[in-house]
């Protein structure tokens, strides 16, 4: 399986370094401008499934590179960003004296935003769309052995980091850079009863 990932052009809550999770914003005029070299690269590409975030800053991203393709996309929720909950909007200097916040920064796994979403919570959302998007081990192969399917993901910084983290072994959280409107693409094969992606590349 061939597996491209794109994230979303910005939105003013990007450009102002805002916490953005679920809150549902438009994408900002910068943030089309950042989705011209996705447009162009896509141009052409045949995918036989396309999955985006159900919010406007990923389905208005999806549709002004690929609109051909916007009808027929699935649109999940789970592959939403995370919550930040009651940090939603604010940006480090308004949240750098909060004793919650710094600890959060130091171990985002362990400590939750006030009404936001567990790391565990998150993590395991993204391994259940993941488990809906790859075919079972149970699934009859079909031929050639050369057969594979192309995938398009449209969805956030976040989402993308945990997707890559969850299929590449030894790939940590923070070391994947996904830039608004930046393709990434994995391969993906499946040994026995999992699937596992080569290097991260970008596209």
């Amino acid at each position: 399986m061939n597996l491209v990932l794109m994230r979303h052009g910005s939105t003013l809550w990007n450009e102002q370094k805002r916490y953005l999770g679920h809150t549902d914003l438009s994408l900002s005029p910068r943030g089309r401008e950042e989705l011209t070299s996705a447009q162009a690269k896509l141009i052409g590409m045949n995918f036989d499934r396309v999955y985006c975030s159900d919010l406007a800053r990923c389905r208005e991203s999806l549709n002004a590179v690929r609109p051909d393709l916007a009808a027929g996309a699935i649109y999940d929720r789970a592959l939403r960003e995370m919550d930040f909950g009651a940090w939603e909007g604010h940006t480090y200097d308004q949240l750098k004296d909060t004793a919650l916040y710094r600890q959060w920064l130091d171990d985002p796994q362990q400590v939750t935003p006030p009404e936001g979403e567990a790391w565990a919570s998150f993590e395991g959302r993204i391994a259940a769309f993941l488990g809906r998007m790859l075919p079972s081990s149970e699934v009859t192969q079909p031929e050639p052995p050369s057969f594979s399917t192309n995938v398009l993901a449209v969805a956030h910084g976040g989402v993308i980091r945990q997707i890559a983290t969850q299929l590449v072994s030894g790939l940590a959280f923070w070391e994947i850079e996904a830039g608004p409107g930046q393709l990434l693409g994995l391969t993906l094969e499946q040994r026995e009863e999992s699937w596992t992606g080569a290097e991260l590349r970008i596209l």
